[in-house]
């Protein structure tokens, strides 16, 4: 059982308090090269930005960790019954994450003057709004935009809580309908996210560019949130069981755990050859410009991305022996979260900013929200029992042994 002591409390307030300097400094700064500038300081494309790059990072963890969760249950995998309290407790985030995100939505669609605005196509007199997007009304208006992310918002949180409550529910009864009622719930959860998060990477990411469009950006998301959060689940299982949390995770769960880490991985590269070969083979004007953009602006960084995403993983993890080794896995999965923080912040930026950046804003900010989001995790954690118990599969998973090692 992990208690949440007054030192990791105090290390945690750090870093947000570190990122809350930075950002104040900013500020400061601002205020004596530019009063003006210092007035409407709301209206700084970096600062808006910067929170709609990681807000959507820190989710994607979350809400990757409780798809993992859903799949696992759906397939009545018996090897990762011990890890699924750590899956559970990731997707905690899920209620802050999520209205986070909405609230950035819900500023931009009230058009306050004094906000950056970032989805330009909520505008009809931005110069980047024309005759394409007045005939997509049907998508590009701002009532239906905000029903459907409120609606598949609300979702994810209903899902995260019906199972939570289930499993809990489970863990004490031991009750053979609580666990049909997990497996149901567990595939209505993955039905609904296949559907709606396709939707939300449209929203959220493509709809940036409105004149833009990609058949494969969907499941180029869906596959991110996978690896982010299969990777997010390795760390924090690694760590407790180096500080002896959950002594019962042994190196055959962890090569199990590692295989997944290694094949989402996979199928992120996957994806992201495809889309990369069927845009160079087609050589489509409106397809090409986002490579283009990137190709000039960011010199290459949508190759780049391949080196912690794909390369580094691959080599890596590809050995058997490499799979059951903590050290080694422990910095793979490091890897790939930063990776994919920079895949997160490639498919934004460039949209929006002319220019690369890794300023005070960028750091500050993922200080900030990173360090809520460790708070938040390990709140949950805190004095809450990390063995489920009452899973049917729990003795499988208790004395499973892999036959691969």
């Amino acid at each position: 059982m992990y208690k949440f002591s007054q030192k990791n409390k105090r290390i945690i307030y750090s870093i947000i308090i570190s990122g809350l300097i930075l950002i104040l400094y900013k500020w400061i700064h601002l205020f004596f090269e530019d009063k003006e500038y210092f007035l409407n300081i709301f209206k700084d494309k970096n600062l808006w930005i910067s929170l709609y790059v990681t807000s959507i990072y820190f989710t994607s963890l979350s809400i990757g960790s409780l798809v993992f969760l859903g799949i696992q249950n759906i397939s009545k995998s018996g090897w990762s019954i011990i890890i699924h309290p750590i899956m559970e407790k990731i997707a905690s985030f899920i209620p802050y994450g999520t209205s986070i995100i909405f609230t950035i939505i819900l500023l931009n669609s009230l058009k306050l003057n004094g906000i950056y605005n970032i989805f330009q196509w909520m505008d009809p007199n931005s110069s980047n709004y024309n005759i394409f997007i007045h005939k997509k009304k049907l998508i590009f208006n701002i009532p239906f935009f905000l029903i459907r992310n409120f609606l598949f918002l609300i979702g994810y949180n209903f899902f995260y809580f019906r199972i939570k409550n289930i499993s809990k529910k489970l863990n004490f009864s031991h009750s053979l309908n609580e666990y049909n009622k997990l497996y149901s719930n567990s595939i209505l959860f993955i039905i609904f996210f296949s559907i709606t998060s396709v939707i939300l990477s449209w929203d959220w990411i493509m709809f940036l560019n409105p004149h833009w469009f990609s058949t494969l950006f969907g499941w180029y998301f869906i596959s991110s949130f996978l690896v982010t959060g299969i990777g997010i689940i390795t760390i924090i299982s690694i760590l407790f069981k180096e500080n002896g949390i959950l002594n019962l995770f042994k190196k055959d769960h962890l090569h199990d755990l590692s295989k997944y880490l290694f094949s989402s991985s996979l199928l992120w590269t996957y994806f992201w050859f495809s889309q990369f070969l069927l845009y160079w083979y087609g050589n489509i004007p409106e397809e090409i410009s986002y490579f283009l953009k990137r190709e000039n602006i960011y010199n290459n960084i949508h190759l780049w991305l391949l080196i912690p995403n794909f390369l580094i993983p691959f080599f890596l993890l590809i050995n058997s022996k490499n799979k059951t080794n903590p050290k080694i896995v422990l910095v793979t999965s490091i890897i790939i979260l930063m990776g994919h923080y920079m895949d997160i912040y490639n498919l934004i930026v460039p949209e929006l900013n002319g220019k690369f950046q890794i300023g005070i804003y960028e750091i500050g900010i993922f200080l900030m929200l990173g360090g809520f989001f460790c708070y938040i995790l390990l709140l949950n954690f805190n004095k809450k029992e990390l063995n489920f118990y009452g899973n049917p599969f729990f003795k499988e998973s208790k004395n499973y042994k892999n036959p691969n090692i």
